[in-house]
């Protein structure tokens, strides 16, 4: 018997994967990325781990495409902040159903525990999603099973009901404990791996969606960099603060923007179309930001080139651009 896991490197995916192994079920894991929930490097050594660790084959499918047109417009709304988490989910269980098919399995596995999550995993939103998909008890959550509606894969005895649980509720105590039971002692620690959930990157991104509603991936890309600040309608600055954040910009076409260099490197951006009091009050912010005194700014914006000498925006107004 074999069967799709979707696995997310948190405890839950690791013991859900690890219960239905043990009850003899082949597994082929699906870990999704986008630019929302990047594939770090520690994120890819974790995901080495863990496949040798649970003897299982994985594959990692990136959504980034299809993500972002549901960020723009989620069917079913919004989390706490900007996270899809309905609409997300059924899009994963969407291509878990087309690798399903693919390898000939016979049903999918997911670490979801009832409740554990208000918004997204409440028993309606699991047969919604279901539904929606075209999975109805196609979809096996071992950590919770007990409590739901017995699926195919166990009236059909392809895995023993009485080996699953009925795990309930925000508390991962017995997740610990069946950890700890199981032999698992290693395991990451919760940490909010979308940044969607995050209320700084969210607020980015909302400012993002009102005056850029037809953004793409390289927007997404910026918006994960440096200091943000909403001059006007029209122009946006960011103000680079690391050196590895420098370092994207050889990933980009600068020519797209408006660059504004110090000492012959490029410390700030500006997006959009730039008026001479942007221009100016720019220039404040990014000295400002920087900490120096009355310093000349040159700043290239396509085939012009200027240059700006001014003081530094006072500290306390700088929350009046500052987007997060």
């Amino acid at each position: 018997m074999k069967a799709v896991v979707l696995f997310s490197l948190g405890l839950d995916s690791i013991l859900a994967t690890k219960v239905v192994k043990d009850l003899g079920v082949k597994l082929e894991a699906i870990h999704f990325v986008s630019e929302f929930f990047p594939l770090t490097r520690k994120k890819k050594e974790l995901l080495s781990f863990f496949k040798e660790k649970l003897g299982i084959s994985l594959m990692i499918k990136d959504v980034s495409q299809e993500f972002i047109k549901i960020v723009k417009s989620p069917r079913y709304g919004y989390g706490k902040n900007l996270n899809p988490c309905i609409d997300c989910k059924i899009l994963m269980f969407k291509k878990a159903k087309e690798f399903m098919k693919k390898i000939d399995a016979q049903f999918i596995v997911s670490g979801e525990v009832l409740n554990e999550r208000p918004f997204s995993q409440r028993e309606e939103i699991f047969k919604l999603i279901e539904e929606e998909v075209g999975l109805e008890k196609q979809i096996l959550r071992p950590l919770s099973a007990k409590l739901l509606t017995p699926t195919i894969a166990e009236e059909k005895g392809w895995v023993d009901r009485g080996r699953l649980f009925g795990f309930k509720g925000k508390s991962r105590q017995p997740q610990i404990e069946l950890a700890k039971s199981l032999g698992i002692y290693f395991y990451p620690q919760p940490a909010g791996g979308c940044l969607l959930t995050d209320p700084a990157f969210s607020k980015r991104l909302r400012d993002l969606m009102e005056y850029e509603p037809d953004f793409d991936l390289k927007d997404v890309k910026l918006l994960k960099i440096g200091r943000h600040f909403r001059l006007s309608s029209s122009a946006k600055l960011i103000v680079l603060r690391k050196k590895d954040e420098k370092d994207i910009l050889k990933d980009l076409s600068l020519k797209e923007f408006v660059q504004f260099i110090l000492n012959k490197e490029t410390v700030s951006l500006g997006i959009g179309e730039f008026k001479e009091k942007d221009l100016e009050l720019a220039v404040q912010i990014i000295l400002s930001y920087l900490g120096t005194k009355m310093r000349e700014i040159k700043i290239i914006d396509g085939d012009k080139e200027k240059k700006i000498i001014t003081f530094p925006l006072p500290k306390e107004k700088l929350p009046l651009y500052r987007i997060n």
